[in-house]
């Protein structure tokens, strides 16, 4: 196992991202390590659809609690799902060993009670990210993440 892998706990708030991230800042002192709205997220991708609406949304945040990281966003992880507390909760796992990430994201997919989300690919923000769903209900994200060196 190399160094560089970490797991944080990822929350899905639906449209409420930056009041739950105020709300951890003032009552646990969280440290905002990263925020990146929608609009943000457009520059780097122009698939993105960008509204009055949304613009602001938050595509992705982390914040450090203590020692633990908390990942929020605006949207669940299967977007075919509708938003419901019990499906925006997942756990994320990432390292800076690109093998690693793929390594587990191909055991994970031998198991024929696993379903996938997201296949294991290259995006905007990663080399490889992907979303699995393991036999308990618990989405997973896996992500290779070179800051973690």
């Amino acid at each position: 196992m190399s160094k560089t892998l970490e797991s944080a706990i990822f929350l899905s708030m639906n449209g409420k991202t930056q009041e739950a991230i105020n709300f951890y800042k003032k009552h646990f002192n969280a440290e905002e390590l990263l925020l990146v709205t929608y609009q943000d997220m457009a520059k780097r991708d122009n698939t993105i659809q960008i509204t009055d609406e949304n613009k602001n949304y938050i595509s992705h945040s982390i914040l450090l609690i203590g020692k633990t990281k908390v990942m929020i966003a605006e949207d669940t992880m299967d977007t075919n799902e509708k938003y419901k507390v019990g499906n925006n909760t997942s756990l994320c796992i990432q390292s800076a060993d690109l093998n690693e990430i793929e390594h587990f994201y191909n055991s994970l997919i031998t198991d024929n009670r696993v379903r996938i989300i997201v296949p294991l690919s290259k995006n905007v923000f990663s080399k490889a990210y992907g979303i699995i769903e393991d036999p308990f209900g618990i989405q997973i994200q896996l992500m290779f993440d070179n800051r973690l060196k």
